[in-house]
């Protein structure tokens, strides 16, 4: 079960919009409906070393991380087996097609700890599935520290798959039209979230 608004929302309105398909494309995101989340919103894409980059990302998910997170790496400060855990999962969520959400502990430069909560959705993009990912993350209860220390070390607590209303595990749909991405596909982006905010 997701336990913050921005999962949740994020989620149903990903679900709704891909009506029975692998993903909806990236085109059919609509700011509008996720409104009050779009500060925990952010949108990854694959650059050429096959690395997930930050696209796009509102201004509270830049606010945890107390930088601008668009062009940085999604996995920067993720430990070894956090990225392997994260890798993997998304694999098999891409394969399904399913979402994934996370648990994460985050812990500071200055040695602060804040428990996180992240979801990682794929989107269709020029006919390929998870050319694009959009998620969201947040912090049930965030302490007064954040916005001030970067976040230096995220482990992986617990991570598990998302199926949409149509699916369970053990109802796989098979994967239509689309193809897993192996690269970066570069363009404009459609969900535009501007930054602001962010406490130095």
């Amino acid at each position: 079960m997701m336990n913050n608004a921005a999962s949740s929302t994020l989620f149903a309105h990903w679900d709704q919009l891909r009506a029975g398909r692998p993903a909806p494309d990236r085109t059919e995101i609509d700011p509008r409906a996720i409104a009050p989340i779009l500060g925990d919103t952010f949108i990854l894409e694959t650059d050429h070393s096959g690395s997930l980059v930050y696209r796009l990302a509102g201004s509270r998910a830049c606010t945890l991380f107390a930088r601008e997170l668009k062009g940085a790496g999604f996995l920067d400060a993720f430990t070894t087996e956090a990225r392997k855990t994260v890798i993997r999962t998304l694999g098999d969520a891409l394969a399904a097609p399913s979402g994934m959400m996370m648990s994460l502990t985050a812990t500071s430069t200055a040695g602060r700890s804040v428990v996180l909560e992240a979801v990682l959705l794929p989107l269709v993009h020029r006919g390929r599935l998870g050319a694009r990912l959009i998620g969201a993350v947040s912090a049930a209860d965030a302490p007064y520290w954040v916005g001030r220390d970067d976040l230096a070390r995220i482990e992986v607590v617990s991570v598990r798959l998302l199926w949409p209303a149509w699916q369970g595990p053990a109802e796989i749909a098979a994967a239509a039209p689309v193809q897993p991405n192996t690269a970066a596909f570069p363009t404009r982006p459609v969900l535009r979230i501007i930054q602001g905010g962010n406490v130095a």
